[in-house]
């Protein structure tokens, strides 16, 4: 695990097949308790939002358009304020919640969300819904909300998958999920082979549009993950070298760029996506780096997707880049990308 990749972000490629092929999946440990597999993070939001039909949806100032795009109608969504810090901004807003509303929180880069506001909205009769497509492996996540909704795909090589699970009392709805939209899904599966396959030597580089095209066209719906996710994730994984890999490779970027982390300190239990940074000239650093075969996404981009008013979240979008640490990764490649970030900034 890790130094295994020529090119340092992008989509994660296919992992192995068990020795002796597909076979039915263990329960990998995001999954324990009553869990309902959907097809990717946002049909989980678009499942759990249509059987609980809240009065009103609150989501946060700071968001991926996909977690809108999971709601049964996502002109009506109330934003609520996330300062530049990703800190929800004050209670005042909490307020206005009542019972039958739907209140989203988000575990940002693998930061579990605040417990207390889960706490307040819950008072109030509010179902609370964790997202926590970025944190995956961080323990305690979802010990305050109703429902937790994951992203394994952020994490580990597979074509699809997401799931929602129960951490309340209110039950998982009993709904029938149909297979993933198949030419969809053929294009997600040929993305994750194909980067695969650049990984061990290959020279096309035909997994990026492809991955662009599966990103671009995702479904939203009642749609089941595919048997071949379940699998990889149940049998095909160490998820505790992940997790180590992950925070190594953060500690190793936080030593030489702490003074622009967005999260300077990874405490106990965390364990990130990537390793957020905030650059006035971001735009420039990221040319750089992808000259460098280094490609460091942006979470996320805002415009047309939160109103203006909200000055902080904005400001953070138009700074912000994440830094893969992931397990394909090593020490030294964390040094190397570290040294050209500090060497861009001067």
């Amino acid at each position: 695990m890790g130094g295994g990749s020529r090119v340092i972000g992008g989509v994660f490629g296919l992992e192995p097949l068990p020795s002796d092929g597909v076979r039915s999946a263990g329960t990998p440990p995001f999954a324990r308790g009553p869990a309902l597999w959907t097809v990717n993070g946002r049909s989980a939001i678009r499942v759990l939002c249509g059987a609980l039909r809240p009065r009103q949806v609150w989501v946060p100032s700071y968001l991926c358009d996909a977690v809108l795009l999971g709601l049964t109608d996502p002109a009506s969504a109330r934003f609520y304020e996330v300062t530049a810090e990703l800190a929800v901004s004050g209670h005042a807003w909490l307020d206005e919640v009542r019972a039958d509303d739907l209140v989203v929180l988000i575990d940002y880069f693998g930061f579990p969300a605040p417990v207390d506001v889960a706490a307040a909205a819950r008072s109030r009769g509010a179902c609370v819904l964790e997202d926590a497509a970025q944190a995956l492996l961080t323990e305690g996540v979802g010990r305050a909300a109703d429902f937790v909704v994951f992203s394994p795909r952020k994490f580990v090589g597979v074509p699809d998958g997401g799931l929602a699970v129960q951490t309340g009392t209110r039950p998982l709805p009993a709904v029938a999920l149909a297979p993933p939209p198949a030419a969809w899904w053929r294009g997600a599966l040929a993305a994750a082979q194909s980067r695969r396959d650049f990984d061990h030597g290959g020279a096309d580089r035909g997994w990026f549009p492809a991955f662009q095209a599966a990103e671009r066209d995702a479904p939203a719906g009642a749609y089941a993950a595919s048997e071949l996710t379940r699998s990889l994730l149940g049998t095909a994984i160490d998820w505790s070298a992940v997790a180590e890999r992950r925070r190594a490779n953060w500690e190793v970027l936080a030593a030489a760029l702490g003074e622009i982390a967005v999260f300077p300190v990874l405490t106990a239990g965390v364990v990130p996506v990537g390793f957020p940074v905030r650059v006035s000239r971001r735009d420039e650093v990221r040319e750089m780096l992808f000259a460098n075969e280094i490609y460091p996404p942006v979470h996320w981009p805002l415009a047309d997707v939160v109103p203006e008013r909200f000055i902080g979240s904005h400001h953070l979008a138009a700074e912000i880049m994440t830094l893969p640490c992931d397990q394909r990764y090593d020490a030294a490649q964390m040094e190397r990308m570290a040294m050209l970030v500090s060497g861009a900034l001067g």
